[in-house]
């Protein structure tokens, strides 16, 4: 930089340092690059994929635009602790974050999922500070960035505006802070509320969650007992406390909390005793079989578009099996490691007393510990690669599998993910499109959930005031002439279908019917 240049008349120091420390060490220009292009990858959000808005995140971004105007939600309840969505109740830490976002950009299926992409970047970002701590190796924290950050599963989970984008975040920030307290043996009541705290956000981040933070936090025995039962009991007391509204609102509300655990308990047919805990261990040991993860994924195609290619890349599986046999060897007396692997038999439980298999939703705490798990192994790797060739090769083989796994993936997404038309309910706004067109109100039944959330999500985007849609009393007949939109329930008066998309429609009334 010439003389004079520089602001005041001198020359930035700390800037000519950087420049010089980036010149005479290539590889840290390398591994800034790594992470600057996995935060553009992360960060990609395309419209067109998921094409639509399912209705999860309607109902979703409609209470939080709803809570971000007038502190109430889609049914007039203020400030709720739980979000009424079809037959489920939704958890409120998501739908809050995302009203403090509408509150300053205003509604946006676009910025919803962007708070997702921001979420899951965060967690993997966390990731590669927690590799930096436990293994004190910059270059190993890079190789976890750019691992997590191309993890299909988890980038597929931040192109959604649901509940579950949260979980990775809260889990890597749970580890961090469990790591730091046993690495400086300094048993402070500052990290166990912290860690209470977390706890607690992990109970209220998503249905399955209000068994899994419970877990976790009983798990905290093996942490921190031994003569460390202060900082146990303040971790547990916060958590304890933070529980304390759920508790009120169950005694309120009585099954509101348990309603899609009904829907999808193992707990039927007359299952129970013995064959319930039978077939809860065979579902678990399903969940977690690496050979299905790294080669196929959730078979539904909500998160996982398919194409024959896995959610997590079998590389970082074999990294994490041949960690797991490090721990045991090594850190066994480690108590950090202790609870990362008590962690990871922990985060399928939930999932594993459900009927669905393989639901990337419900485990979508799993990559993480996976991920934290291939730490040991990544360490002596790139140890050993300092020293020798053969380590080099190996790496090389490792680099090229992961790299084959992500083109695969990519192309699926490209090519499948903007085909999931039902699915994302795709043609409900050009279907509302001529009824919004025509300034007049629309009319939706009493009990048709679906139709309600969908026209006042679409109104919203569309910036259309609230009354043009309403929501008829139960047993309510609209105008003669006037516009009505449904998708399960049948008019119950006179009406001729207009429009339809899939199983939505668009009717006039006609009035009521003949007796």
């Amino acid at each position: 930089m010439p003389q004079g240049t520089a602001t005041f008349g001198f020359r930035p120091r700390l800037y000519d340092r950087a420049v010089r420390l980036i010149v005479e060490r290539p590889l840290l220009l390398l591994g800034l690059g790594l992470i600057l292009a996995v935060c553009t990858f992360e960060l990609w959000i395309d419209p067109s994929n998921p094409p639509g808005y399912h209705r999860d995140e309607a109902s979703i971004s409609f209470n939080a635009y709803s809570i971000s105007t007038s502190l109430r939600d889609e049914d007039g309840n203020r400030l709720p602790l739980f979000f009424r969505s079809f037959s489920d109740y939704k958890s409120p830490l998501y739908p809050y974050m995302l009203a403090a976002v509408f509150r300053i950009t205003g509604p946006s299926g676009e910025v919803a999922r962007g708070l997702s992409a921001l979420l899951v970047l965060a967690s993997v970002l966390l990731l590669g500070l927690l590799a930096k701590r436990v293994t004190g190796d910059g270059a190993v924290a890079v190789v976890v960035v750019v691992l997590a950050g191309l993890t299909p599963w988890l980038f597929e989970l931040g192109r959604l505006a649901i509940e579950a984008s949260t979980q990775p975040f809260i889990v890597v920030a749970l580890l961090l802070v469990l790591y730091r307290t046993w690495r400086l043996q300094r048993w402070r009541h500052a990290e166990a509320v912290a860690a209470g705290v977390l706890l607690g956000l992990l109970t209220y981040s998503y249905t399955g969650s209000r068994l899994l933070g419970p877990l976790l936090a009983l798990a905290l025995l093996v942490f921190a007992g031994h003569g460390r039962w202060r900082w146990l009991l303040a971790a547990w007391a916060t958590f304890v406390a933070l529980l304390v509204p759920i508790g009120v609102y169950g005694l309120r509300h009585p099954g509101a909390l348990s309603a899609r655990y009904r829907e999808t308990t193992i707990a039927r047919n007359g299952l129970s005793g013995p064959r319930l805990v039978v077939q809860a261990v065979s579902n678990w040991l399903h969940d977690v079989d690496p050979l299905h993860w790294a080669t196929s994924g959730d078979p539904a195609p909500y998160i996982h578009v398919g194409g024959g290619y896995g959610s997590l890349f079998g590389s970082v599986f074999a990294l994490a099996l041949v960690g797991i046999v490090l721990i045991l060897l090594r850190y066994r007396h480690d108590l950090w490691w202790r609870y990362v692997l008590i962690g990871a038999l922990l985060v399928p439980v939930p999932a594993a007393l459900t009927v669905d298999r393989y639901n990337a939703i419900r485990l979508a705490a799993l990559p993480v510990f996976v991920l934290v798990l291939s730490f040991p192994a990544l360490r002596e790797i790139v140890a050993a690669m300092r020293r020798g060739w053969a380590a080099r090769v190996l790496a090389a083989v490792l680099v090229a599998a992961v790299g084959f796994q992500f083109a695969q993936f990519l192309d699926a997404y490209r090519t499948n993910g903007p085909g999931r038309l039902v699915l994302f309910d795709a043609g409900v706004g050009p279907l509302l499109a001529r009824p919004f067109a025509s300034g007049k109100t629309i009319y939706i039944d009493y009990d048709d959930r679906d139709a309600q959330t969908e026209a006042l999500w679409q109104a919203v985007v569309q910036r259309l005031p609230r009354d043009r849609i309403s929501i008829l009393p139960d047993g309510g007949i609209p105008p003669r002439g006037s516009t009505v939109f449904g998708r399960f329930q049948p008019c119950d008066y006179v009406c001729v279908e207009t429009a339809r998309w899939e199983t939505y429609w668009v009717a006039r009334a006609e009035g009521p019917k003949k007796t």
